[in-house]
């Protein structure tokens, strides 16, 4: 069970003219297709898990593999979506931390 909204840490953009949040290198694995190595914007995050924006589509128990060497986060190996969804910006989705 994920924790109520508020316990969330809100990020803030980096720039106001660049419009970017922090951003994490993150490794996809889809069934038996090669692993795509992808950038991913993180808009919220807690203990159990975090609000992401990305470029691809996402599907719901997809594995999300965090990329080690990210010295500015203290993250799991990796993360579960949860749910997603297509924006006019691209993608969005929660993760759940594994």
């Amino acid at each position: 069970m994920l924790p109520p909204r508020k316990t969330r840490t809100l990020l803030t953009k980096k720039d106001a003219e660049d419009e970017t949040y922090p951003t994490l290198m993150v490794t996809l694995k889809e069934g038996s297709s090669p692993d795509t190595i992808q950038e991913i914007s993180v808009l919220d995050i807690n203990i159990a898990g975090m609000g992401i924006a990305c470029s691809v589509p996402l599907n719901v128990g997809q594995c999300i593999f965090f990329n080690e060497n990210q010295p500015e986060w203290n993250l799991p190996k990796h993360g579960i979506v949860m749910w997603t969804f297509q924006d006019s910006d691209g993608f969005r989705a929660g993760i759940k931390f594994a």
